[in-house]
């Protein structure tokens, strides 16, 4: 990377940041053409697409990246994101359970299924996923569950597993 993308990624992070997503696009088109194609690049230009809400796009970029780099777990979980919005929910649900097989543990992928599950019906999935996306941190991902519209079907549960999990911690 040269010292002129260095500022580019910076700008471009900066404008993100204040919430000024074209602006960060068209600091990211000011990139040599070799380099509009890098990860980091292609990162960037997928967070300002999501924040102008141009699903398409986004999820042309993200979905091309999967064969190119499976071992990113970002890009399953943007694609995720992406296709669920440009495409439906079936097919973003499809995205992340093939992620899946290259991040069988990725909190995120389950923590997303689990949303999904739940926006679809099913409750039961809903509830084992977020159990499996809650192993590394299950405070975080009870937080999350809590205030995620997506997880209203199951958020009984979920609120009655953090009652369960207070009381265990006060009487230790």
């Amino acid at each position: 990377m040269s010292y002129d993308s260095d500022a580019i990624y910076q700008r471009a992070t900066g404008f993100l940041e204040l919430g000024l997503a074209e602006d960060a696009l068209a600091e990211l088109d000011d990139l040599p053409a070799e380099i509009q194609g890098h990860s980091l690049a292609l990162h960037l230009r997928v967070d300002a697409l999501f924040r102008l809400r141009r699903w398409p796009e986004a999820a042309a970029i993200c979905v091309s990246k999967l064969e190119s780099e499976p071992g990113d777990a970002a890009w399953w979980i943007q694609a995720g994101y992406a296709v669920r919005r440009a495409d439906s929910i079936q097919k973003a649900e499809e995205t992340l359970r093939a992620g899946l097989a290259h991040h069988p543990e990725h909190p995120l992928l389950h923590y997303n299924l689990a949303c999904y599950a739940a926006v679809q019906g099913r409750e039961e999935d809903a509830r084992k996923l977020l159990a499996m996306a809650a192993n590394e941190n299950i405070d975080l991902y009870l937080k999350m569950a809590k205030d995620d519209p997506d997880l209203a079907p199951i958020q009984p549960w979920v609120v009655a597993w953090q009652s369960q999990r207070d009381e265990k911690l006060s009487k230790s």
